[in-house]
């Protein structure tokens, strides 16, 4: 009898042993499904809803343009200064040369208009993964991936007005987020501040605005069968060619090279003496546009170009006054001289590259 007891009980040990085991299995992958459904919503969580807001609180409360001296920005790796001269306008700093003002007050009007949304974090452990880091002393050492772009305004003193740093885009939904310098804490705001990359994109980039009613002549010296010089008494005169037996433009092609004077623009400019990559070898060419106005001012119009690159123009200018018109002495001509002399100073020792089709109408090249 306990020989047949003792059998009795270990096949009900056994069979509970064994019908544990899929039960302890089962309850296992449902902790580890649980688990990891937990984590991923409260991830999720952590970066979509807020763990406190603000009420929409203004990034700037007032921002007072005038105390306003100077904004540096860097933005993927790249960095530039712009400063607000005493007379008015603005100045690039790494290429000493006149700023567009446009850029620069949709800009300051952007951050005006910011208002602080939800506090994500003000854990300093969790800026990377906002792209949140401050950028490095050294701008070879930013990576897109972990360092945040940066807009700072400063007053006259070097006193700060706002130390912003720009982070990443909100993944699923419109907003970016962003912290103040020096702060933990990151914010997120409904759209994305769009601020440009490169310096030429902050200059102001017309070279030349002559109405065509005001130009007189125009010849073009390149050693080439398309040479020409042309000239007229008054703006409605008709155009004549001043020199015989030269390749002498229609008056369609001569509306071509007026309208691209009234519009000249440059896309890069380089700093200053120094002279542009392409521009190495020798299979350079350099062809010469003048331009004279009936008040005496003559502009001199230097465009080279690599043959073998096939690309764009680089330019470099100048400004004179004819002979006849500065021998007299009077308000005009000092004007005119003063004139001069504050457009030579802007584009001396500049070269400036223009679009190979802008080029090609001034020289009357076939496209």
């Amino acid at each position: 009898f306990r020989r047949v007891l003792f059998r009795s009980l270990s096949s009900k040990l056994k069979f509970k042993i064994i019908m544990f085991k899929p039960l302890l299995l089962i309850t296992l992958v449902i902790f580890i499904t649980g688990t990891g459904l937990y984590y991923l919503k409260d991830q999720t969580n952590y970066l979509n809803s807020p763990i406190s807001a603000v009420g929409g609180q203004k990034l700037l409360e007032k921002l007072d343009t005038k105390a306003l001296n100077k904004i540096n920005i860097q933005v993927e790796g790249i960095a530039l200064s712009l400063l607000q001269l005493q007379g008015g306008g603005w100045q690039e700093q790494s290429l000493s040369y006149e700023a567009d003002t446009q850029p620069i007050q949709d800009l300051l009007l952007n951050l005006s208009q910011i208002r602080l949304g939800d506090l994500v974090t003000n854990n300093p452990d969790h800026h990377e993964r906002f792209r949140l880091l401050s950028p490095p002393e050294k701008l070879e050492e930013w990576t897109k991936e972990r360092h945040a772009d940066s807009v700072t305004l400063l007053h006259g003193d070097g006193s700060l007005i706002l130390s912003l740093l720009l982070g990443k885009e909100r993944s699923n939904g419109e907003g970016q987020y962003i912290r103040h310098a020096g702060s933990d804490k990151v914010y997120l705001i409904p759209e994305r501040l769009s601020v440009d990359s490169a310096v030429d994109d902050w200059l102001k980039k017309d070279l030349l605005a002559l109405e065509s009613a005001k130009i007189a002549g125009i010849k073009l010296q390149n050693g080439e069968e398309r040479s020409f010089a042309v000239n007229r008494n008054s703006a409605e005169a008709e155009w004549k060619s001043t020199v015989e037996n030269l390749n002498t433009p229609d008056a369609e092609r001569i509306k071509k090279i007026l309208d691209r004077l009234a519009l000249l623009s440059f896309a890069k400019l380089y700093k200053k003496d120094q002279e542009p990559q392409q521009l190495e070898g020798s299979a350079i060419e350099e062809e010469i546009l003048l331009v004279s106005l009936f008040d005496g001012r003559i502009y001199t119009l230097n465009l080279l170009n690599n043959i073998a690159a096939n690309g764009n123009y680089i330019l470099s200018m100048r400004m004179g006054i004819l002979q006849d018109e500065s021998g007299s002495a009077n308000a005009e001509d000092s004007n005119l001289r003063g004139e001069m002399d504050l457009f030579n100073q802007k584009v001396n020792g500049r070269f400036f590259e223009i679009s190979s089709w802008e080029g090609n109408e001034l020289l009357l090249r076939d496209q």
